[in-house]
């Protein structure tokens, strides 16, 4: 159900292509300042299709919302960007075809998007970390196609960047640097000029509010999850991967156990050289948009029948692509095998990690913390029998998580006996 647009919104929602939280506080701020005090929830980048196929991950059932999808289509080839030698030809004429293929993809979920009403931002692409001037005319076409798709609908407001630009008057708005680190193509004062300019939009927004939903996953989010063909390996932890998992800990918020963990070289074989007979082992994942590499990363020992996991984390690009449930499901398995009949997670919490806290308090047994938890750390107690299964059951899609299971490479499971 969408409401009209003069119901009085009670959430400001803002989702994005890149990484939208450092745009929380200055929001935050900015609609405070406008008179309009909303709460403002984030949803990762990385879980944008997800939530336009199903907002209620982000907005609570009748709860009036003003959305703002802040978009850069580069970020549709993000990684081949990251990745791209521009010195290939053929290297460059596959970025195009990825460009163009994931147009399509995303127009595709769009149009199937039928719950949302919202604001899009159409910011700039070409003014962050990596040359786009090989995709010529595709950006702008994509982004006509976009805008034109919204328009069609009917009941969303589309913002160019020059409109921003006219009303703002911004000065040094885009940081390179800071795209290329943290994802976050703005300067602060780029971010403070953008809230500013949206709180302002605020009367000309639409509103939506969701009315109950059906029970399990709508039929289009789990026609998306399916159509991802994620493939997830794990292995043991080498020498060679380790760098690379190092450096996602360090950049690593929402699905982490330990968050602001500092490691140096040959930390995470360390974790796991502190307990007796322990083990580390690292995360592969890719799927139709692209190829991840090392995506995350678990330590453990086996004390009494019991798995002690040291640290557990997932980088937020696999997020969203049940690549989580499908992890958790391995874990039983593995602990299986092991010999053990319980899991246990330690969890501290951070700014970013709700969404890791709140799965394992669905996979944990009720009132299953450790008498050890403490405010700061808790320990979350995992059933290895029923493990896999509520992992599944958990999953907003379970076909899709039985997928990811069955199509790990061959000798997978024997290969950890």
């Amino acid at each position: 159900m969408l409401a009209k647009p003069s119901d009085p919104a009670r959430i400001f929602v803002l989702a994005s292509s890149f990484y939208t939280a450092a745009l929380e506080r200055p929001m935050l701020q900015a609609l405070i300042a406008a008179g309009t005090a909303l709460p403002v929830q984030c949803v990762p980048y990385n879980q944008l299709h997800t939530f336009l196929l199903d907002p209620h991950s982000a907005i609570p059932e009748d709860t009036p919302a003003k959305v703002v999808l802040l978009l850069r289509v580069e970020d549709l080839v993000r990684l081949e960007l990251v990745a791209l030698d521009y010195a290939d030809p053929s290297a460059i004429k596959a970025c195009v075809n990825a460009f163009r293929e994931r147009t399509e993809q995303f127009l595709d979920v769009l149009s199937r998007m039928s719950r949302l009403a919202l604001t899009l931002v159409i910011c700039p692409s070409g003014r962050g970390a990596y040359k786009i001037d090989f995709l010529g005319s595709a950006i702008r076409v994509a982004e006509h196609k976009i805008a034109a798709e919204l328009r069609s609908q009917q009941r969303h407001h589309v913002i160019s960047w020059s409109e921003f630009e006219r009303t703002a008057k911004p000065e040094s708005c885009f940081n390179p640097s800071g795209d290329r680190l943290g994802h976050v193509p703005f300067t602060p004062a780029g971010l403070d000029a953008l809230a500013a300019f949206l709180s302002a939009k605020l009367p000309h927004m639409p509103t939506t509010t969701l009315t109950r939903r059906s029970a399990g996953a709508p039929a289009d989010l789990d026609r998306f999850l399916n159509s991802l063909a994620v493939e997830m390996a794990v292995g043991p932890l080498t020498s060679e991967d380790e760098p690379a998992a190092i450096n996602l800990v360090r950049h690593t918020a929402h699905f982490i156990n330990w968050p602001d963990r500092k490691l140096e070289s040959g930390g995470i074989r360390a974790l796991a050289a502190d307990f007796p007979a322990g083990e580390a082992w690292v995360v592969r994942v890719r799927d139709r948009f692209g190829d991840y590499g090392v995506s995350g990363a678990l330590t453990f020992s086996i004390e009494r029948r019991t798995m002690r996991v040291g640290l557990l984390f997932l980088t937020c690009p696999v997020l969203g692509r049940q690549v989580e449930y499908a992890l958790m499901a391995w874990v039983a398995s593995l602990a299986a095998l092991r010999g053990a009949d319980i899991v246990e997670i330690p969890f501290v919490p951070g700014r970013d990690n709700l969404a890791m806290q709140d799965l394992l308090q669905r996979l944990a047994e009720p009132g299953s913390l450790a008498n050890e938890s403490t405010k700061e750390e808790r320990i979350y107690r995992l059933n290895v029998s029923v493990l896999a299964n509520r992992a599944l059951s958990e999953a907003p899609s379970s076909a899709g998580v039985s997928s990811i299971l069955s199509g790990m490479q061959a000798g997978q499971i024997s290969a950890i006996a």
